[in-house]
């Protein structure tokens, strides 16, 4: 059974030897498709929008973020955000992509008749008209024009222009909780190369089918449009925001949707997806999603944060996500970090709220680390918002918008809160 076949089985184990048997003979963006066409399968009926594409994402930049895995990355990442012992990111990693196998499983599929469509064929055009009909048919709800359009400009390797045509568009309406623009950006970011051709149908059929739901059919009125796709926009300079970006974090809203929106807001600047009016247009939306005050400099030191507001305290500790490599993490973090690891599994929070507040520079690298590896540890597998909030917030650090000890604290705090009683 391959990997695909268990995943729409719900077979977890069978799902997980299928992983094991593929990564050390596939090529590592061969590996990726293939998950993105079991995510692309996946139907969300509690809420209306899927997130197996998202956490795809998060979990493919935390693999990245700790450095280079000749069987799991296509490239060298170009700067590795946690160095780590060499032991723990090989046990670590792996246990990520077994997380987000497990996830797949676990999650609501669509029926056989209902979910991605293999047989969409596109005529040769240019790549102007088919950028024309991708966003004509979003406009017009056609998921099978949207379709078309997109397999043309892969097939073309016109993703560049595909990307910022959808992006820019999925910005126009984002909601309440920023799900309009963040499951798209995800999805582009992760959508496999056109040579893999079921995989990239079925991403595609996943993103025509949300964007015909969540894409207004008139652009806003005072929405400026980007009409330059073929190269990248600026970066927006995004320090002027800081306050913004901080408050996101610490009022993360409904599981932690308020720091996702602001990290795939950071990220679709940072790369050059929508330009500057674009940018300030959902800056504004995230500040109306935040729905209070944003915070001032002095609200967000986090010396102030933990005396003023408190953390989530547990009964117990959550249950354990048993994984192929679960043990290995758990036992490093025992073994060689103990005193931290030991104080974020307290049942009180404020230990390791404390504990930040004696940590230098350098040691943040390993908290970072270990709360990926709480949030792919405990809890459930069919849970997606912890770990795509922790990367998330750990993302914004990345990019200066969020000091380290502030995304320590956030994300201890979500993940207890989002944890208890798990």
């Amino acid at each position: 059974m391959n990997l695909v076949e268990a995943v729409l089985k719900a077979n977890e184990s069978a799902a997980l030897e299928a992983l094991k048997d593929i990564i050390p003979r596939a090529q590592p963006s061969a590996i990726w498709a293939i998950l993105m066409h079991a995510a692309s399968w996946h139907e969300q009926r509690t809420y209306d929008t899927p997130h197996s594409t998202i956490l795809t994402f998060s979990i493919h930049r935390m693999i990245e973020e700790l450095g280079p895995h000749s069987k799991l990355l296509v490239e060298e990442p170009d700067e590795i955000q946690i160095p780590v012992d060499s032991d723990l990111k090989k046990h670590l990693q792996l246990a990520l992509i077994q997380r987000l196998t497990q996830h797949l499983v676990a999650v609501d599929h669509w029926s056989p008749e209902k979910g991605p469509r293999y047989k969409v064929t596109s005529g040769v055009d240019s790549p102007g008209n088919l950028l024309r009909k991708f966003s004509q048919s979003i406009r017009e709800k056609s998921q099978i024009g949207i379709m078309e359009a997109g397999i043309g400009l892969s097939s073309m390797n016109e993703f560049y222009r595909l990307h910022r045509m959808a992006v820019s568009m999925a910005a126009e309406r984002p909601d309440s909780l920023g799900h309009g623009f963040i499951m798209p950006v995800s999805l582009l970011a992760e959508i496999p190369e056109a040579k893999y051709t079921n995989p990239t149908y079925a991403s595609l059929w996943h993103l025509a089918e949300y964007m015909v739901r969540k894409v207004p059919s008139e652009t806003p009125g005072k929405f400026i449009v980007d009409d330059q796709f073929k190269n990248p926009a600026d970066s927006t300079d995004l320090t002027p925001h800081i306050d913004l970006f901080g408050t996101a974090i610490v009022d993360y809203g409904t599981l932690g949707h308020n720091g996702i929106f602001a990290h795939r807001i950071a990220y679709a600047s940072n790369n050059g997806l929508i330009h500057q009016k674009t940018v300030e247009w959902l800056l504004d939306a995230l500040k109306k999603n935040i729905q209070g005050s944003i915070l001032k400099k002095t609200q967000l030191k986090t010396k102030n944060l933990i005396t003023k507001r408190d953390g989530t305290d547990w009964e117990s500790v959550p249950s354990e996500i048993n994984l192929p490599s679960s043990e290995k993490v758990r036992s490093w973090f025992s073994d060689n970090y103990s005193e931290v690891w030991n104080a974020m599994l307290d049942l009180k929070s404020s230990t390791f709220e404390n504990t930040i507040l004696t940590l230098k520079e350098d040691d943040f690298s390993l908290v970072r680390a270990a709360q990926y590896a709480l949030c792919t540890l405990y809890g459930r597998p069919k849970s997606s918002h912890i770990m795509i909030y922790t990367q998330g917030v750990w993302g914004l650090t990345d990019y200066g918008l969020v000091p380290q000890d502030l995304a320590a604290l956030q994300v201890h705090r979500m993940i207890r809160e989002y944890l208890k009683g798990r």
